[in-house]
């Protein structure tokens, strides 16, 4: 309990001396704007964008990481031999193969519309 008290206390002691000791900011019209860089805001922020970009990325993070999972099995195969782990790793590719083809098929990796 007494740990409790003292990281309580540390927080608020932290946040009251950053807001005694720290700049003191002016808010303005200005501040509110996206961008303060002296222009005049040409064209509105909001308008539609690809999403095939975030989509691909999405891919490339996926199938990475699940590459990565197969490093311990290649550093450990020696270890491994005779004991099932070659197949559940031959189950694990035909999955990542599997979805690979779906990704193609669904024509997820062409960027021409």
């Amino acid at each position: 309990m007494a740990y409790a008290g003292l990281a309580l206390f540390v927080g608020i002691a932290g946040l009251a001396l950053s807001s005694m000791l720290g700049p003191k900011r002016t808010w303005s019209r200005a501040k509110y704007e996206p961008y303060e860089c002296g222009v005049d805001q040409i064209e509105n922020p909001h308008r539609p964008f690809a999403i095939k970009f975030y989509v691909f990325a999405l891919l490339f993070i996926l199938f990475d990481i699940e590459t990565i999972f197969l490093l311990p099995f290649a550093l450990g195969y020696q270890s491994l031999v005779g004991t099932g782990a070659l197949v559940s790793v031959l189950v694990f590719l035909a999955v990542l193969g599997l979805g690979l083809v779906y990704i193609i098929r669904t024509g997820a990796l062409e960027w021409e519309s």
